[in-house]
């Protein structure tokens, strides 16, 4: 019986790991490579183990409300990169975009630009009313930080939680 039931949680593993677009994958291992560039993945338990925890730690509603939707997230990959390392960045995301929102079926949700010259964008994937993919991008000046993430939100939801953040 355990040896069924260690085969069944292997299957559910792998069929994670191969549930992020291998275009994202590919774009993090190019652009980790430099010496001040840095790729993180979080496998998604930890993120609702931390979650969990800061939510009952808080004293703030708000935050506390976050701290759940997070919960909802799974696995997050993260590569912050030197712009000067490559030598067409913007071209990078841009194609990346290009191919997530062309071929993988996603939308471009949001695009903004602040009066400092930072860029988000925010890119998701939609699949039976809720959010199943995340890809945030954020160029500022000489870095750009890239967040992929697995969620199970519907978009009210991320919406609830992005107006929250901005309140706090």
């Amino acid at each position: 019986m355990l040896r069924l039931l260690l085969l069944c949680l292997c299957c559910c593993s792998a069929a994670l790991v191969v549930a992020q677009e291998a275009v994202i994958k590919d774009f993090i291992k190019v652009h980790r490579r430099g010496e001040e560039n840095v790729a993180v993945k979080v496998p998604g338990w930890l993120v609702g183990l931390a979650s969990d925890v800061a939510a009952t730690t808080t004293d703030d509603p708000a935050e506390r409300v976050a701290f759940q939707l997070l919960g909802e997230v799974g696995t997050v990959r993260f590569v912050t990169y030197n712009n000067d390392d490559f030598p067409e960045p913007e071209d990078s995301v841009v194609n990346l975009l290009y191919v997530l929102e062309r071929y993988k079926d996603f939308e471009r949700w949001a695009e903004v630009r602040t009066p400092e010259g930072e860029r988000v964008t925010l890119t998701v994937r939609y699949a039976r009313e809720k959010i199943k993919d995340l890809v945030v991008v954020i160029s500022e000046g000489e870095r750009t930080t890239l967040a992929a993430a697995r969620t199970d939100l519907t978009a009210r939801e991320l919406g609830k939680l992005v107006s929250d953040l901005q309140r706090m």
